[in-house]
């Protein structure tokens, strides 16, 4: 499934970035420590992309008829469908890297001046 390898595509590309959110240098026990939790959290990914995928799929059918399902499926296959799946992760990603470099420290700041 294609979403599927686009989901896994971005966790690749932000999960080191959660890993290492605060750039401090890391010695080699700790850069191995944090491959081994970027590991386990890529397995856990793939496991909910598939518990994911089948309640997908029910809730197409429950929403969808086939003939609107027919249509989405030439939607997806048309030109501007492809652009759609293609472009879609990208997006998705920059939008996920902006929440997580600008937004969340900023809220963090908010939410710790709170506490003080």
């Amino acid at each position: 499934m294609r979403q599927d390898s686009a989901v896994l595509k971005s966790f690749d590309s932000l999960a080191p970035m959660l890993i290492h959110k605060r750039n401090q240098p890391m010695d080699a026990e700790a850069k191995a420590k944090s491959q081994e939790t970027i590991n386990m959290l890529r397995q856990m990914t793939k496991v909910i992309i598939d518990m994911v995928t089948e309640d997908k799929v029910k809730l197409y059918d429950k929403n969808y008829s086939q003939e609107e399902i027919n249509k989405l499926i030439e939607f997806y296959k048309s030109p501007i469908g492809q652009k759609y799946v293609n472009t879609t992760p990208g997006i998705t990603n920059e939008i996920i890297t902006k929440v997580l470099k600008e937004y969340l420290p900023e809220m963090q700041k908010k939410a710790n001046s709170k506490e003080e």
